[in-house]
Order: C-alpha cells, then structure tokens, then sequence
C-alpha cells in the first residue's frame, strides 16, 4: 500500500508541475460554466413564458434538477471524452519514453502496485476536476429561488454525479491502458479519444438498428444509454456492472501489458 501511495504522489507532483493539471481544471470548469449559463438563462425564459401562458406550459413541472443540472451533467460527460485522453496518455507513454519504466521494474514494487498508483493519481485529479463542478449546484441551491424553480433534488444530482464519476474512471482505465502500450503521448491520446468516442456513439448505431438482439448489445455497450440512467436519478445494478466492468478490465489489461513489458 505504501508503494501504491508513493506512486500516487509522483503522478500528482507531475501532473502539478506541468500545465496538464491547471488546462484540465481551467478547461472543463470554463465549459461547464459556458454550459451552465445557458441552461440557467434558457430555464429563466421558459419559466417566464410559462406564466404568461400557464394553459400552454405549467409553471409547476419546471425544475432545476431536469432542466439545469441533468443536461449539464450530461454534456460534462461529453467533455471528458475529450480531456480524458490527456490525462492519461502521459501515464506510461512518458516513462517508456524516458526509460524510466525499466527503472521502475527494477525497483520494490510489482506491476500491480504501478498500475494501481499510476491510475490512483489520475484518478485524484480528475476528482478534483469534477468537485470544482459542485460550484453549480450549489450556485443553484443558493439563487434556485430567485429562478422561479422549485428546490434543487440534491439526491438526483448526487446520483448525476456518481454517473460521471464511474464514467471518468472508467475512461481512464482505458486510457491507462493504450498508455501502456506505446511511447508516445500523441498516439495514447487518439488511440483513447478514438476508444472512448466509439463507446460513446455506439448508442446512434443502435438507435438505427432494428429491434432485436443486435439492437439490445449495442445500447447495453453504449456509455451514454448507462449515464443516462446516473442523470436521471436512476441508480440500477446493470449500469455500475457496465463501468466497473469497463475499470476492471482496463486495469487487468494494463497490469499484463507492464508485467509483459518486464520480462520483454
């Protein structure tokens, strides 16, 4: 265990001595505030125009969670795929570069103790990442009243972003892995951004598909039809299956490749 922390704290001093930490968090704090406005003023406008024509719209199913935070969620999970490429793919691409893998090979650690402190210090950065995104709720708990809409659910929220959590961990497993793979960074990253775009998009495929077999394996592989679930509240067993499965098997793929690469 202290090995596995002594790499995570490497991984952290690195990613905070270099400007991949401070983009990631200025980057996707600055789309989400992007983002954030735009549902806050396009809730604000609905909420006007279902007061002045209540027979149309009525005021009292307008809320925050769903009009606010559930596609603000969503669109924070389209933008890991993008930032997630990036802090992965410096992970193991960066020492087989330098050379400094067959250093670690040689140290007091095996490789699962690597890959566990590797992917742990990207897994705080991102968590830190996404604790700074708790600015919008709490914007929303704080002003929700002045809006025009009824109390936050802070339970559906929650579970929005345990979703997105699961969702980054599971993408950086991935990552962790094409990481192990190769010596260049540029290559991790489009190999990754490539891996997590199909699993993504996969859903628009099934959506085209006809109803049947086919058609139920490629929405049940598709990340977006299972975080959808997280968003709306909806905690079900076969989605956390779905992204523990994902983290397990990267991390498994991962621990093979170092452990290859050790008696390569």
């Amino acid at each position: 265990m202290l090995n596995i922390l002594a790499i995570t704290r490497r991984e952290l001093n690195g990613y905070f001595t270099t400007p991949v930490a401070y983009v990631m968090m200025c980057g996707l704090t600055f789309l989400g505030s992007y983002f954030f406005v735009n549902f806050v003023q396009q809730f604000i406008q609905a909420s006007l125009l279902a007061q002045q024509m209540p027979q149309y719209l009525d005021p009292g199913k307008l809320n925050l969670t769903d009009a606010v935070m559930a596609p603000l969620l969503f669109n924070l999970a389209v933008i890991l795929v993008f930032v997630m490429p990036f802090v992965s793919m410096r992970l193991l691409a960066e020492e087989r570069r330098q050379g400094t893998l067959e250093l670690l090979m040689t140290a007091p650690i095996n490789s699962t103790e690597l890959v566990l402190g590797k992917y742990l210090g990207g897994l705080v950065l991102v968590t830190l990442t996404l604790a700074l995104t708790l600015l919008y709720p709490a914007v929303l708990t704080y002003f929700g009243g002045s809006t025009g809409g009824s109390p936050l659910e802070w339970s559906t929220v929650a579970c929005g972003y345990l979703g997105l959590f699961c969702w980054a961990a599971a993408s950086l497993a991935i990552g962790l892995f094409v990481s192990a793979l190769t010596d260049s960074q540029v290559v991790s990253a489009i190999i990754t951004f490539a891996l997590l775009l199909l699993t993504w998009i996969i859903s628009w495929v099934a959506d085209r598909a006809e109803a049947g077999v086919l058609k139920d394996v490629l929405a049940n592989l598709s990340s977006s039809q299972h975080l959808i679930a997280f968003v709306k509240g909806e905690l079900a067993l076969k989605d956390l299956v779905y992204f523990g499965s994902l983290m397990v098997l990267g991390l498994f793929l991962t621990q093979r490749a170092v452990e290859s690469h050790r008696w390569s």
